[in-house]
């Protein structure tokens, strides 16, 4: 089995090449971390204020159109932060849930009530 060490015995540091590759590595994981946590939080939050006021005017009692809306929202968190870390880059996944929490975060102000 091979070491990093020099033929004194010495440990060979790293090179900054393979140091920087790290950071980004460090950097890309702790995006993706945080899309998948409170991206994906804010994310579910609006697709269940948008589901609750859609449930609300199709028929559905208030409250009980809040609580389904509320029990999907633990399977569509997972759901969410799954995609996210599923994604092919930390720029695609950040994209797709600051546009589809701005569209959400619309149409629920809009279909809220008066």
């Amino acid at each position: 089995m091979s070491t990093n060490k020099s033929a004194t015995g010495q440990p060979i540091p790293p090179s900054p090449v393979a140091a920087g590759g790290a950071r980004r590595h460090r950097l890309l994981v702790a995006a993706r971390t945080l899309g998948g946590t409170l991206g994906a939080y804010g994310l579910t939050v609006q697709i269940t204020v948008t589901v609750s006021f859609v449930l609300a005017r199709i028929g559905m009692v208030r409250v009980e159109a809040v609580t389904a809306a509320t029990l999907a929202s633990f399977a569509i968190f997972a759901a969410v932060s799954m995609a996210v870390f599923h994604a092919s880059s930390v720029l695609r996944a950040w994209l797709w849930l600051v546009v589809t929490t701005a569209f959400l975060a619309l149409s629920g102000w809009m279909l809220g009530p008066a």
